[in-house]
């Protein structure tokens, strides 16, 4: 069994990141690609047998315009946290022909209804809520290049979530990071980075070991996790705290 993680760009003109964990917990790789057919080669070794894989992007779009219920439920439980979606709608060029990850997942011969019980499957999640349910936060980690960030805060936000990231060796099921060789060389490009731009290059491997934990996760601990939203319109599987978990099942 293979949890991977794909943080997936809208279009073709930015990295994607990439990682794949084992059964165990190792971190086996992160890394990035960018055209459509190189992160299918790069998926396929690890999709052909059992496997979960975690895509931070939307995989089902039918409104036209707006949010997709999905990210206003995900907005109304973590909003506070600052942990609200981006819409994905029918208006936006990315999405006018479908979705990106709707292509690849069927390229891979993937299930993506998350009721689906196959052995190869693909869910829709978010790093930023799950982060913040994972680690007990207050706030979710501002790594995310936006105005006013500058490189020493996106470095300590970056640093603070390795750092997190780290402790997963001890948790259910455990992150086994140190004997990946990619897991070293995110650590030193991100304290050696001198710009902006060389944090860039490495945060999309980061959120997909985001994703690939999100996805061992949710096989370990069902019932700590939903998938807000339906397989209709658009869903997106996170961790919830008990708190949300019961707020989300009485609504």
């Amino acid at each position: 069994m293979y949890y991977i993680g794909v943080d997936l760009a809208w279009g073709q003109k930015n990295m994607t990141g990439l990682a794949a964990i084992d059964a165990s917990g190792h971190l086996l790789a992160a890394t990035q690609r960018k055209t459509d057919d190189e992160i299918i080669d790069w998926l396929t070794p690890w999709t052909t047998g059992p496997c979960l894989v975690a895509i931070d992007a939307p995989i089902i779009v039918t409104n036209p315009t707006g949010n997709r219920p999905c990210e206003s439920l995900v907005s109304r439980h973590f909003g506070r946290y600052g942990a609200s979606c981006h819409s994905a709608n029918l208006s936006k060029p990315h999405f006018a022909d479908g979705t990106r990850a709707l292509r690849l997942t069927d390229k891979l011969g993937l299930a993506v209804d998350p009721r689906d019980q196959s052995e190869r499957r693909a869910v829709e999640v978010y790093p930023h809520p799950a982060i913040v349910v994972l680690f007990d936060l207050p706030y979710i980690l501002t790594y995310k290049n936006k105005p006013g960030r500058d490189l020493e805060h996106l470095r300590r936000e970056l640093l603070s979530l390795l750092d997190h990231l780290e402790t997963l060796r001890e948790a259910s099921p455990p992150l086994l990071l140190d004997t990946c060789p990619d897991w070293h060389r995110i650590r030193q490009a991100t304290t050696q980075a001198e710009r902006k731009a060389d944090l860039g290059r490495i945060e999309d491997s980061i959120d997909g070991i985001v994703c690939a934990y999100i996805a061992a996760y949710a096989v370990a601990n069902p019932t700590a996790v939903r998938a807000m939203g339906n397989p209709e319109t658009g869903y997106i599987l996170t961790p919830v705290t008990p708190e949300i978990a019961s707020a989300y099942d009485s609504a």
